[in-house]
């Protein structure tokens, strides 16, 4: 294995773990966004709402870069 491969199984890693955390920190958010605004009416519960989704773009774009990245060392291995 060169060194170039074994840095992007790093990064596929470090990625793979930022992505599970911006998951639990998602879910975090909902259950946040459900006791504010079904529990305790809250005008802030909103905000709630804009985090979550944020955060589960930014987790759906890590999920992209590490297919992509998963494509191209499966690509290397291959060659």
């Amino acid at each position: 294995m060169n060194g170039a491969s074994t840095k992007l199984k790093q990064k596929i890693e470090d990625y793979s773990r930022f992505l599970v955390t911006l998951i639990i920190l998602s879910i975090y958010f909902y259950l946040g966004m459900i006791i504010t605004l079904i529990i305790e009416p809250s005008d802030k519960g909103y905000l709630l709402i804009v985090l979550m989704l944020g955060s589960l773009s930014i987790a759906g774009w890590f999920s992209y870069l590490i297919n992509k990245w998963r494509k191209k060392l499966n690509e290397g291995i291959e060659q």
